[in-house]
Order: structure tokens, then sequence, then C-alpha cells
């Protein structure tokens, strides 16, 4: 692998990484959604290593590896994404159907 490729997946990485250090700062995230980034933080951290300090032909199966977990834990966020816009959707509907109600009753409220 060229150099160029390494510093532009490097790049890739500390992004990530930046963007989770970003969201772990969020005291909204907390659970098992705090630990799940955390351990992704880890992860990129290592992998940050790997590529600045490794030589790529002695990681390879560690940067395969590293790979691989990476690829499970944005799987689980996105089934976690998925869960959270359920519920989303579900309060949103609620919100319109309080709406709708509310003005039902204004109406209903003039009428009289």
């Amino acid at each position: 692998m060229a150099n160029t490729e390494r510093l532009s997946v490097l790049a890739k990485v500390r992004e990530s990484k930046k963007s989770v250090q970003d969201l772990l700062e969020d005291e909204a995230i907390t659970g098992k959604d705090r630990a799940l980034l955390e351990g992704l933080e880890s992860q990129l951290d290592e992998t940050e290593d790997a590529l600045i300090l490794g030589e790529l032909t002695d990681q390879i199966e560690d940067l395969k590896a590293a790979s691989r977990e990476l690829g499970k834990v944005s799987k689980k966020m996105g089934q976690s994404v998925k869960k959270i816009q359920r519920i989303a959707d579900g309060v949103a509907d609620a919100a319109k159907a309080l709406k709708i109600l509310a003005d039902i009753a204004a109406q209903a409220a003039a009428i009289v």
C-alpha cells in the first residue's frame, strides 16, 4: 500500500475519531450508547497508532481485525439509530395527533 493511501485512510480514521469524541462530549449520550462510543474511540485510536507506527506488512492482520470490529460497531450504531428514529417518529406522530385534537377542541369551543 502506498504512503498516500495510508495517509488517506489515516485521515478518515482521524475524522471518525474526532466525530466520536464530539459525541462523547454530549452529556445526553449515556448507558450502552456511551459505552459503545467509548469502545469505538479506543478501537479508532489503536487503528490510528497502527497506521502511524506500524509497518503495514506486519500489521495487515491487525488492520483487518480492526476493520471487522469497526464494521461490527458501525452495524450496532446503525441499529441503535433505527430504534431511536422509530421512537422519534412515534413522538412526532403523537405531537401531530395532539395538535389536531387541540385544533378540533378550539373549533368546538368557538362554536359554543
